[in-house]
């Protein structure tokens, strides 16, 4: 394994200042005569988020001269005014909101900030910039996709050098639980991220590696290798000076911006060249893996499911599993009569063709409905999960992968 550095990066809203703090029902400043926030902060330290027993959310933000701040994000999908004290705090309470962990942001006077008290953040960038994330804990305690006390896989980051694209690269990887000690070989999920996401997401967002520990624990899902590439056809991020090919003005928008789906040729093809000539062999070389279409899986959420649609319906003879998560495609009929061609011999060689959408999406929504009634009327096997009250969101897949998962490599 080469040397993981990671880069840390401070963001300030307009006017705010103050320390590191997320805690649950406590009071909104720290007591008299405590230290000032770190940063040399304006009064004492905020607590925001703060989760109540009630399951609301109470968020603040310290910004004396602004004159609106709303509380946007993916939390009920509405946005939140906030009040503003005379002390220069906005306030605003929110929900009660079910048990799951959520995203937010601040818009001050039309910029968009983050939360500087919460330590927890989602990266992300471009039409989907970072975000705070605060958890809504369960009455019965830690659900699926916490850190419960069971036995823990590893997550990797391997480096290495994508002839296709002409720069290193990296890879995220889950290895099950006992991988080490084992000599046993293993099926492979290839697992994308969405647009605005990087490599990292599906692990420090998507909370992958411990949705598959609690499924594997529980004896609900077979061990499995889960491979998370960076979705974009450029350098890795953070291994050194972007190249020119790589700044935004030379790339364009991301593919499948707000759509799902796989867009602008060059960056799609240059991203399934890298995926099948140059990350499969890197894992098959370095991982014990079978290396047979029966124990691979293609998968992803949003551009990820776009380019899983893209490139698992042109290469039924390398993946027997395809999982499409908030995406999907018009007419894939016409755009894909390959797959379509002979209904009985791709549902004679798919294990599983599986759809998954939150009911309230309004970015790909009507694709992947499109996609789920184009495969019924040809008569392609396939199952089609809706998750109600759910938009274009991390809630959404994070559930799809914990529904998902067990269906897989049985």
């Amino acid at each position: 394994m080469r040397r993981l550095c990671l880069t840390l990066v401070m963001v300030v809203g307009l006017s705010a200042v103050g320390g590191i703090g997320v805690a649950q029902s406590q009071a909104p400043a720290a007591p008299a005569g405590a230290p000032a926030a770190r940063g040399g902060g304006r009064g004492p330290q905020l607590v925001s988020p703060q989760v109540n027993r009630d399951r609301t959310v109470t968020i603040r933000f310290r910004a004396p001269n602004a004159k609106e701040v709303v509380v946007i994000g993916e939390i009920d999908g509405k946005d939140h005014p906030m009040m503003k004290g005379d002390d220069g705090v906005w306030t605003v309470t929110i929900g009660p909101l079910a048990p799951d962990v959520y995203n937010y942001q601040f818009r001050v006077d039309g910029v968009v900030a983050m939360d500087p008290q919460n330590p927890s953040v989602k990266l992300g960038f471009g039409a989907f910039p970072p975000a705070n994330l605060v958890e809504v804990p369960d009455d019965n305690g830690l659900t699926f996709d916490d850190a419960k006390p069971v036995p823990h896989g590893t997550v990797r980051l391997e480096t290495y050098d994508s002839k296709s694209i002409g720069a290193p690269r990296t890879l995220w990887i889950y290895t099950p639980p006992g991988y080490e000690k084992s000599k046993s070989k293993y099926p492979v999920f290839y697992l994308l991220h969405g647009a605005g996401n990087i490599d990292s997401s599906w692990i420090l967002t998507g909370r992958e590696n411990y949705i598959m520990d609690n499924l594997i624990a529980e004896g609900k899902s077979k061990p499995m290798i889960i491979v998370n590439p960076l979705g974009y056809a450029r350098e890795g991020i953070g291994l050194g000076p972007d190249r020119a090919a790589d700044q935004p003005a030379a790339q364009g928008p991301p593919a499948g911006r707000g759509a799902g789906t796989p867009g602008g040729g060059q960056q799609n093809s240059l991203f399934a060249q890298d995926l099948l000539n140059d990350v499969i062999p890197y894992v098959e070389k370095t991982y014990r893996t079978y290396a047979d279409a029966d124990h691979r899986a293609l998968g992803g959420l949003s551009m990820g499911g776009g380019q899983t649609v893209a490139i698992g319906f042109t290469h039924m003879n390398l993946f027997h599993y395809i999982i499409v998560m908030s995406a999907g495609a018009q007419n894939a009929d016409q755009t894909y009569p390959d797959f379509f061609a002979s209904p009985a011999a791709t549902n004679k060689t798919l294990k599983l063709l599986w759809l998954g959408v939150g009911s309230d999406d309004n970015l790909a929504g009507q694709g992947a409905k499109a996609l789920d009634a184009t495969l019924t009327a040809k008569g392609i096997n396939h199952g089609m999960w809706i998750l109600p009250g759910a938009r274009h969101e991390w809630v959404v897949w994070r559930h799809a992968l914990y529904e998902v998962a067990p269906k897989m490599f049985q």
